[in-house]
């Protein structure tokens, strides 16, 4: 086993600047997710960076001078091993799945201490800040010109009402699509409830909904989710 001599430049360039970096780029990262209240944020994020950093500076510096070992080996161990942290970061709520996007930030954070770790420092500053313009820009145009969000609307209404062909005029007016619709009746309290799903780009859509059901006097209770 060879034993290294303290070098306070040595130690400055190939181990502390990288590994500060790192703390900084897995960071911004990781504040991005923490300010969207994601099952890992800020310091996963930082941590991960900063790992990934550290077990690269070992593979380049503190096995550099064995013959026959290949530096590339923790690299891959890295890779395989974050995807365990990233499955932890996905779980299952009802028919979605979600975390998926958190998962490949934290294998970003991964690859962005990789490079900090072999100090190439213009590809890591590249891929932080490509990758926090995508986790924030790009979920803009996403839900803005692609994804159509689904809105569930829950209407409580008396035995008596007759106006659902009027709510369901209004809904086609207002929204992109009407998934389907549900009737149940509550012989207890004498009650019709009534369950819309609907898709709508309309920003405004709930408050348009509740200004148009608040005219029917037979509508008891209306909650849109």
């Amino acid at each position: 086993m060879e034993y290294f001599e303290f070098d306070t430049s040595k130690f400055i360039y190939d181990i502390l600047i990288p590994c500060l970096l790192a703390c900084v780029f897995g960071g911004i990262i990781g504040l991005q997710r923490e300010r969207h209240d994601r099952p890992a944020g800020l310091r996963t994020h930082t941590l991960v960076c900063l790992g990934a950093t550290s077990f690269t500076i070992v593979s380049c510096l503190g096995f550099s001078s064995q013959t026959g070992f290949d530096p590339s080996r923790i690299a891959a161990g890295v890779v395989t091993g974050i995807g365990f942290i990233g499955a932890g970061a996905i779980f299952r709520q009802g028919s979605l799945v979600k975390g998926v996007t958190t998962a490949a930030s934290i294998w970003v954070a991964a690859s962005i201490g990789l490079a900090l770790g072999t100090k190439m420092y213009y590809l890591a500053a590249a891929t932080t800040i490509l990758g926090f313009l995508a986790l924030s820009t790009v979920k803009y145009i996403e839900e803005k010109f692609v994804r159509i969000p689904n809105y569930t609307i829950n209407i409580t209404t008396s035995e008596n009402f007759t106006s659902y062909k009027e709510i369901k005029n209004f809904l086609e007016k207002v929204s992109t699509n009407v998934r389907y619709k549900k009737y149940n009746f509550d012989d207890e309290k004498n009650k019709m409830m009534l369950t819309v799903n609907v898709q709508s780009r309309d920003p405004e859509f709930s408050i348009k909904i509740l200004q148009q059901l608040s005219k029917l006097k037979e509508i008891e209770k209306v909650t849109i989710s």
